[in-house]
């Protein structure tokens, strides 16, 4: 038993209209996609990892770089806020002012200081050269701390000794703020400043226009002094080689599934659309010549295109061979049929010579019957294969109305007036000897009971069955009479039935409407 195919999903719909290149296409697309966004995914986590690194790569310089600014500003405040102690515990300024200045080393220029010993007067020592921001900050400063200045760029820092009178300020530049720090990494595109909550210091600078693309902020982990060291650079966009590298799978996948695609249309679908094309052309008895050989067709297609040309040539010559033999059947059968055909004329010739010399009118009559019967049949066989080189049938027209045309009187007077209604009807042999033994045998009652009386014999398709017609004998000798029925009875009537029962329809007689009818097949011709 079969099962039966399930339906496909709606969905495929679509797909299934579209052509088998387009298909393969789409399925290269989707089966390589999770290889692309794999590849993607990989490479950004690649992308992200490195990015990581080097922020903490960053943020270790920028740390780094405010231990060691912090550290040296640290040492350099502890140095002289002891210098400025041991002037307030009334030691020569002068000496204490050059042992710092042996001690901070000769020509230090990292930055410079004014010491003093007490809250009010004069500075006891200096330290590099005195610039107006310190003695502005001596008088202002009273306390511990930072001051940002502006002009010059630089940080004043503020210290106290062991002695609460002993103060010291210490002015850094920001050049050499920076090259304290002293960071290990050059950063391009980077601004190096330090902050509190009053303002910015700049330690190093950039131009304006790149300025604005500043965009990222780090901040050192520990402080300087009580200031933030800042570094302020730009964030990275993805490089062209980053994009690249994510845009590659995708154009890999496309130009994979594009050669894919050419490669399978041009092997594959292009001779099959060709093989395609030449077996629907194809009709017996077509030359066809295989396709052309090309680097790029398959082998199998090519293969099987040969296959075909050759089968092809097989077959032509099978159906020449088939027509020749056909056509010798038809002429030896139509020959067969001439022969009976003959050879039954020769049998009626026979018998009617002996109807001659009968010496009764019984005997006469029985000749005259068989006759008609062997005539019937010769009928028959002369109908067949009449008009064409083919089996089409026995024409239904020309059989009856040969077979109403033979009647005859016995006194030598005009055949019985016949009417016939039948349109271009064939019938096969099988049906087309009982009925015209039919024929004859009701003929001959209507010629036993009124030999003037008309006939009319009708062929009409059925309306629910148009492979089967209802042949009809209508005439007054048919209708209610006393010669009818007893012939009927003299035997007459079991020969019809039997004619009938090979038919195999039911004869239906109508004595109200004077009528004999019986429903028979038509020939259908055999498709080859």
């Amino acid at each position: 038993m079969l099962s039966s195919q399930r339906p496909a999903p709606a969905w495929l719909g679509p797909l299934s209209r579209l052509s088998i290149g387009t298909r393969i296409f789409l399925i290269l697309l989707v089966a390589l996609l999770p290889l692309a966004i794999g590849t993607l995914v990989a490479t950004r986590s690649l992308t992200h990892a490195a990015n990581q690194d080097r922020t903490r790569l960053l943020q270790k310089n920028v740390d780094d770089a405010a231990g060691r600014l912090g550290n040296a500003i640290r040492s350099d405040l502890a140095v002289i806020g002891s210098a400025a102690s041991q002037i307030a515990l009334g030691e020569d300024p002068a000496t204490v002012c050059k042992t710092l200045n042996n001690q901070l080393g000769p020509g230090q220029t990292r930055f410079s200081a004014l010491l003093y010993a007490s809250g009010t007067g004069a500075p006891q020592c200096q330290i590099g050269a005195e610039t107006r921001v310190l003695r502005a900050a001596g008088q202002r400063l009273g306390q511990p701390g930072t001051q940002l200045v502006s002009k010059p760029n630089g940080v004043v820092f503020a210290v106290r000794g062991r002695i609460s009178a002993a103060r010291a300020f210490a002015f850094y530049p920001a050049d050499s703020l920076f090259r304290l720090a002293d960071p290990v990494d050059d950063v391009p595109l980077s601004q190096f400043e330090l902050r509190d909550q009053s303002g910015v210091l700049a330690l190093t600078t950039i131009p304006a226009p790149w300025n604005k693309r500043l965009n990222a902020l780090m901040t050192a982990s520990r402080d300087v002094n009580g200031l933030s060291l800042d570094l302020r650079h730009v964030q990275q966009k993805r490089s062209p080689p980053e994009l690249w590298a994510q845009v590659i799978p995708f154009i890999t996948i496309f130009v994979a599934a594009i050669i894919g695609w050419l490669v399978v249309s041009r092997m594959l679908i292009k001779p099959l659309t060709q093989l395609q094309h030449k077996i629907r052309q194809y009709e017996t008895g077509t030359q066809l010549t295989p396709m052309n050989r090309t680097p790029f067709n398959a082998s199998e297609i090519e293969e099987l295109d040969t296959g075909f040309v050759m089968l092809a040539h097989k077959v032509a010559l099978d159906r020449d061979a088939l027509d020749v033999g056909l056509k010798q059947q038809i002429l030896l059968t139509r020959e067969v049929h001439h022969r009976v055909k003959n050879n039954l004329q020769i049998v009626a010739s026979l018998i009617n010579l002996h109807a001659r010399t009968a010496d009764s009118q019984p005997a006469k009559l029985a000749y005259g019957k068989i006759q008609r019967r062997v005539d019937a049949l010769a009928v028959v066989h002369r109908n067949h294969f009449a008009e064409t080189e083919h089996n089409a049938g026995i024409n239904l027209r020309a059989l009856v109305g040969e077979l109403a045309g033979s009647f005859e009187h016995h006194d030598g007077d005009s055949a019985v007036p016949a009417t016939i209604d039948i349109d271009n009807i064939q019938v096969s042999q099988d049906v087309g000897v009982p009925i015209a033994f039919l024929l004859t045998e009701v003929l001959e009652l209507i010629h036993l009971t009124m030999p003037d009386a008309p006939v009319r014999i009708s062929a009409k398709p059925l309306p629910d069955d148009p492979q089967r017609i209802t042949l009809r004998i209508a005439s007054p000798a048919l209708g209610p009479n006393e010669t009818l029925e007893a012939l009927l009875a003299d035997g007459i009537d079991r020969v019809i039935t039997g004619l009938a029962r090979q038919l195999r329809a039911p004869l239906e007689r109508d004595t109200a409407f004077e009528c004999i009818s019986i429903a028979v097949p038509v020939f259908v011709e055999a498709r080859v």
